[in-house]
């Protein structure tokens, strides 16, 4: 509820819920809907949702944990066992305690009638996120801290080098500095290893982060507090600690991990923040078919390894495309499609008051062939939707006895 309590330009957001005053069956599941920013939504004028943005919740997990209503945000249930997972590692904090680092945020400026004593900071260099560059820091972007007043000077050590300094965004830029005394604000957390002079451990630190990036900037996408919500892309000194660092450095990611990790750094976070304005929105879906083909068969045929699922060439209308599959040998004979446009677009689309539902379509051929009509926009054509439509594939196969 990003400006819920702020006063003038505030940017609240909208949460509805929709309950009977009564008990509820235990079996009820619970509908997740998670609206999506659009011109209409901007304009007032109503909502858009599709399928992949409503998630059925069983009631004990909802009440067991509460990571599921951010994981929704990224693409659902996968996305919740890849954080659980994540959270069964030591953390960055626990490691740092380990080591007797010295840790916190930077100063914060004060005013004349709240301020402390602050000579450890005021006249020394100070650098911003902008200063840090592939894991480094340009001290030629440094400055001087003004002689102001500052609210929360914090300790001298921890802008004593070896130092390793973290923005407190969702990238997670950071730099390291190996010597010297460099002061920063708040939005950049700090870790000292000056006093135990254990700089090498820090750099080892430092270097892992950059191997490591995309699993952990999806990890803190799915998982932090305060990223999507206080502000776009802020997050938590918290948020920064509670980063999974593993004894042996290995996050074991299965290859399935991966494609959800990859997909929620290059088009979930901005789908999030931007909508219908991202990539995944904005972009075609027919040049990502191979790699979603790729997915989407693989995962069918771990189950059904005999007779394999093969992709057949796609057809393609204004909005709509369509991904034939089958099992075994065969074609899909095309003849009179183009009549099928505009009930194709009447099957996906409807509107239900002030607001314009997206569905999707799995048809099923007796037991040979698969069809997944969808709109044409990326969204609906990423490797991790992928994941999804394979799992509820199965499902439905195996429901039908196949």
């Amino acid at each position: 509820m990003r400006g819920l309590f702020q006063k003038g330009d505030a940017d609240t957001k909208v949460i509805v819920v929709v309950a009977e005053a009564r008990s509820a069956p235990p079996k009820r599941e619970i509908l997740h809907a998670t609206f999506r920013r659009s011109g209409r939504t901007d304009a007032e004028q109503g909502f858009d949702i599709d399928y992949y943005d409503m998630h059925w919740l069983p009631r004990k997990l909802a009440l067991e944990n509460d990571g599921v209503w951010r994981s929704d945000l990224l693409g659902g249930g996968r996305v919740l066992g890849f954080v659980d997972r994540m959270k069964k590692f030591r953390t960055l904090g626990q490691f740092a305690n380990e080591r007797k680092w010295d840790c916190g945020e930077g100063f914060i400026f004060g005013n004349p009638a709240v301020s402390r004593p602050a000579r450890h900071v005021i006249g020394k260099r100070r650098v911003d996120a902008s200063a840090f560059h592939n894991g480094k820091v340009d001290l030629s972007r440094s400055t001087t801290v003004p002689n102001r007043k500052i609210l929360r000077p914090r300790k001298p050590s921890i802008y004593t080098a070896p130092l390793l300094m973290i923005h407190k965004h969702l990238d997670i830029p950071h730099g390291y500095l190996p010597e010297g005394y460099m002061t920063y604000q708040h939005e950049i957390f700090g870790i000292s290893a000056a006093a135990q002079d254990d700089g090498s451990r820090l750099l080892r630190l430092a270097k892992w982060l950059d191997s490591s990036r995309d699993s952990l900037l999806a990890y803190i996408a799915a998982s932090s507090v305060a990223g999507f919500v206080s502000k776009a892309t802020a997050i938590l000194s918290d948020d920064i600690k509670r980063l999974p660092y593993p004894v042996d450095e290995n996050l074991n990611l299965s290859p399935h991990e991966e494609i959800l990790a990859a997909d929620i750094v290059d088009y979930y976070r901005k789908l999030i923040r931007l909508g219908e304005d991202s990539d995944a929105m904005k972009k075609p879906g027919v040049p990502a078919l191979l790699v979603f083909n790729d997915v989407f068969t693989a995962r069918i045929n771990a189950v059904y390894k005999k007779n394999k699922l093969r992709a057949l060439a796609p057809q393609a209308w204004s909005g709509v495309v369509c991904q034939p599959y089958i099992f075994g040998k065969g074609d899909v004979d095309w003849n009179g499609a183009e009549e099928l446009k505009d009930k194709l677009n009447n099957l996906l689309k409807e509107k239900k008051g002030n607001i314009n539902i997206t569905r999707i379509a799995r048809l099923y051929d007796g037991n040979t062939g698969i069809y997944l009509l969808k709109p044409d926009r990326l969204r609906y054509w990423l490797r991790s939707v992928a994941l999804r439509d394979a799992d509820e594939t199965l499902a439905d196969l195996i429901e039908q006895g196949f």
